[in-house]
């Protein structure tokens, strides 16, 4: 579960960069891809989401002594 929660997080990170990208074409002097936008920002806030909900119910298994 820990590896599939970290994975979640790193693809939120993905996700809110490829949006980032999507905004950044107009510094080249390109009109903003609102695809790459939404798409960005859906899927980390996707992954986030599910990343701290499944964080949330198996918090209890992270913090116990090995």
């Amino acid at each position: 579960m820990r590896l599939f929660i970290t994975t979640l997080s790193l693809l939120s990170i993905i996700g809110f960069g490829y949006a980032l990208a999507g905004y950044g074409t107009s510094l080249l002097g390109n009109p903003i891809r609102v695809d790459y936008v939404i798409k960005g920002l859906g899927s980390g806030i996707i992954c986030g989401g599910l990343a701290l909900i499944l964080w949330y119910r198996h918090r209890k298994d992270f913090f116990e002594e090995q």
